[in-house]
């Protein structure tokens, strides 16, 4: 399989550059598998496709300020013009754990890997980036599409506190690349998830944006369940697929966090044939990720706490998911793919391709503040 077979066209009108003025009231795709009918709705009445014994789960992730602005200092002691500076990982699932992977102890620094738009800057003729309040980032290198670097303090050693500090004191929300207008006010709260708990992702679990306290209440009341696990997400999820060839491509590692009571809840839903449905292509990970530990009948549930480079596409046969609330995704991504492979799995009526050309006809707002659909 080769990656330009999930490339799109699509005007740059449809990219959403903005949330809906009311958070629920994007559209909702519901696709029907087994009939190849696609219903235009809204995303504010999920509710209605669901029902008693479904389980819904959802990823609690909390996205932190992961873009700073830094001064670049030549070898010369020239100051250069700002540069973005987005730090591209996601952290661990504690300060502590971020602190023990990332701590360099013999520079007195944290090991970061970054994104900048300025590429023409040879990093060979820098001898830091300034962040102002005595934090730097020195030892720059490059790393495949990516850079990485040692963040430290001028005026003695940095702790995992302080450097989260500084992302939330001075940091701005990580909207994607294909979002090109600057943030506003409205991005502090549009582009986190209403049930956001867990700091650590670099991307919000975008299927999930629309989400409303409402929504909740309603499907509570039709009986169905709610489970949370934890992925922090990584830059992974807006970026294209790099290779041609869909196997020679490798995924990110992103750390995950899943409660034994969930596990537990998830495991006897699937005893007793209940449908499994994940809010997002980050949850289906988590999920898929652990399935061996979801079937295994005999085995006690323990919290998991690991990290996964699951890469989905077609034929990959499904064990945990039986339904996916997702949006519009970037062309040539790892979570086309993923759609994919569950429509494949699902033997739809309809491909991707079919669904996303509906979309767009019907005037779908595409990728992280856009519309939704819901694959049954």
């Amino acid at each position: 399989m080769n990656v330009s077979e999930y490339d799109y066209e699509y005007p740059e009108s449809a990219i959403a550059l903005h949330p809906p003025t009311v958070r629920g009231e994007s559209k909702l795709f519901v696709v029907l598998t087994q009939t190849g009918e696609i219903i235009e709705d809204r995303y504010n009445r999920l509710s209605e496709y669901l029902g008693s014994g479904d389980v819904l789960v959802r990823n609690i992730t909390k996205v932190f300020h992961a873009r700073l602005h830094g001064i670049p200092v030549t070898n010369s002691g020239e100051k250069l013009p700002e540069i973005e500076v987005f730090v591209s990982e996601p952290h661990a699932q504690s300060l502590e754990e971020y602190a023990l992977r990332n701590f360099d102890t013999k520079r007195n620094g944290f090991v970061l890997e970054f994104l900048s738009a300025k590429r023409k800057i040879k990093l060979s003729q820098l001898t830091h980036i300034e962040f102002g309040n005595g934090f730097a980032l020195r030892d720059l290198e490059e790393k495949g599409d990516s850079f990485i670097g040692l963040f430290y303090r001028t005026d003695g050693v940095i702790t995992v506190e302080q450097l989260f500090e500084l992302f939330e004191k001075y940091g701005k929300v990580p909207l994607p690349p294909y979002i090109k207008r600057q943030t506003n006010p409205s991005d502090e709260d549009r582009y986190q998830t209403i049930f956001a708990q867990k700091t650590g992702s670099v991307a919000a679990p975008t299927a999930s944006l629309n989400f409303t306290k409402e929504l909740e209440r309603e499907l509570t009341n039709k009986k169905v369940a709610i489970e949370e696990v934890t992925l922090h997400v990584g830059r992974g999820t807006f970026m294209p697929l790099r290779e041609e060839e869909i196997e020679k491509n490798v995924l990110h590692a992103e750390p995950f966090y899943v409660r034994a009571e969930a596990i537990e809840h998830i495991k006897q839903s699937k005893v007793n044939m209940q449908r499994i449905v994940a809010m997002g292509t980050t949850t289906t990970r988590v999920l898929e990720s652990i399935a061996p530990k979801l079937l295994a009948f005999d085995d006690t549930a323990k919290d998991i706490v690991s990290e996964t480079q699951l890469f989905i596409y077609p034929p990959y046969q499904f064990k945990i998911i039986d339904g996916l609330l997702t949006n519009f995704h970037f062309p040539k991504s790892s979570l086309i793919t993923l759609v994919d492979a569950f429509l494949q799995y699902k033997h739809s009526k309809l491909s991707w391709r079919d669904i996303y050309t509906f979309a767009i006809q019907h005037e779908a707002k595409l990728f992280s503040y856009g519309d939704s659909m819901l694959i049954l």
